[in-house]
């Protein structure tokens, strides 16, 4: 399966080319949109009912204390060491998605390495 997806300017650009090489549609900020807030990034993942997928807990403020409401957030909570661990923690994320065929409108999941945890947003 393939996932359309908004990547935080966090996500490495190596990370970022081998998505696009496994024929996932993403938008990655931090070469199409440079400097846009985390504020605007929650407007077009709204927009254009996309996840956003980063490594900035931020994003846990902004949908839980300010209301903001993305389409969808997904929140690695990972101690990065390298893009090859980043990248393969995303296709475990990605894949468990695909396996418990869950439905990302209105969710925010968070991935500490071993558990995923799916809350579903209050719109």
């Amino acid at each position: 399966m393939t996932f359309q997806l908004i990547l935080d300017e966090n996500i490495p650009k190596t990370v970022v080319e081998k998505l696009l090489d496994n024929n996932h549609q993403i938008i990655a900020i931090r070469t199409e949109f440079p400097g846009k807030t985390d504020k605007e990034i929650i407007k077009l993942s709204k927009d254009k009912r996309q996840p956003i997928l980063t490594m900035d807990k931020d994003f846990g403020f902004l949908v839980y204390k300010e209301k903001l409401q993305p389409y969808c957030v997904i929140l690695l909570r990972i101690k990065p060491q390298s893009p090859e661990m980043i990248y393969s923690t995303i296709k475990l994320v990605l894949n468990e998605i695909e396996r418990l065929e869950i439905n990302l409108e209105d969710k925010f999941l968070v991935f500490d390495g071993k558990t995923l945890r799916i809350r579903k947003l209050e719109v």
